[in-house]
C-alpha cells in the first residue's frame, strides 16, 4: 500500500519555476520569465517610399518605390533582435525632365539588428540598424529596353516610445542612412544617392496578443515613408 501510494503521488516533472518544500522558490521571477519568453517572431511589412536622388553629371531624380517583405526575427535576449527579411519591391519609377522610367518588379533583402537601451515598462529607447539591398530595371518612356537599377542602403536610428496601458505604443522615430545607387541613364553607366540622408517622423505598435502584434508608421519629412506590418511571436 505504502508503494502504491507513493507511485500516485508522484510528482510530475516541472516545466516551469516553482517552490520546494521549504519554501524557498526555485528559481527567480526574471529566470522564468527568460525560460518561457518567446525567441522567434515572424512577420510580413509593407512600405512605400518617395526620395530625390542626385545622380552624377547633375542628374536628378524623384523616386517612388512600393516593396514588401516577410521577416524572421530572433531574440537572443530581451534587449537584442537580429533579424533578417526577403520580398519584392512591386513598383514604382523615376522621374525625370525628360519622363518617368518605370520600376520592374525585383527582389530585395535586408539583415538588422536592434538594441533596446532603455525600457521601464512605461518608457522605452530603441536602438536600430539596418543593412538593406534592392534591383529591379527600368524602362524609359517610350522605349523598348530596359536598364539594370541596384540600390545599397545602410541605417542606423534611435525609437522612443511610451507604454499607453499593455496594449498600444505610440513612438517617435528618427534614422540616418545612406548608400549608393548603380543606374544606367541613357545607355551611361551613372552613380547617386539620396538628398536627404535622414527620417523623421513617428508610429503606432499595437499588441493584439501575446503573439501577434501590428504596427503602421508614417515619415513626412527627410526620406518620406508610409510602412505597416503585422507580426506573430513563436
Amino acid at each position: 500500500m505504502a508503494a502504491i501510494g507513493l507511485l500516485g503521488f508522484r510528482a510530475a516533472e516541472a516545466k516551469a519555476c516553482g517552490v520546494s518544500a521549504s519554501g524557498v522558490a526555485s528559481c527567480s521571477l526574471a529566470e522564468h520569465e527568460e525560460a518561457v519568453r518567446r525567441r522567434w517572431v515572424i512577420g510580413a511589412n509593407g512600405l512605400f517610399t518617395s526620395t530625390r536622388l542626385r545622380f552624377s553629371d547633375d542628374l536628378h531624380a524623384d523616386q517612388v518605390r512600393y516593396a514588401t517583405l516577410a521577416m524572421l526575427a530572433y531574440l537572443p535576449s530581451t534587449r537584442l533582435v537580429l533579424q533578417a527579411g526577403a520580398g519584392a519591391a512591386l513598383g514604382g519609377g523615376l522621374t525625370l525632365a525628360d519622363g518617368e522610367y518605370r520600376f520592374s518588379p525585383g527582389p530585395t533583402a535586408m539583415i538588422g539588428a536592434d538594441f533596446r537601451a532603455f525600457d521601464d515598462g512605461r518608457y522605452s529607447l530603441l536602438l536600430t540598424s539596418g543593412l538593406s539591398f534592392a534591383t529591379a530595371r527600368t524602362r524609359a518612356p517610350g522605349a523598348g529596353s530596359s536598364e539594370a537599377y541596384t540600390a545599397f542602403d545602410l541605417r542606423l536610428g534611435v525609437q522612443f516610445g511610451i507604454a499607453l496601458g499593455r496594449v498600444v505604443v505610440p513612438y517617435a522615430v528618427a534614422r540616418v542612412f545612406g548608400g549608393p545607387i548603380f543606374w544606367r541613364y541613357q545607355g551611361q553607366a551613372v552613380t547617386g544617392t539620396d538628398t536627404h540622408h535622414y527620417q523623421l517622423g513617428a508610429g503606432l505598435a499595437l499588441r493584439a496578443t501575446k503573439a501577434l502584434s501590428f504596427f503602421v508608421e508614417g515619415i513626412p519629412l527627410g526620406e518620406r515613408a508610409v510602412a505597416l506590418g503585422v507580426s506573430w511571436a513563436l
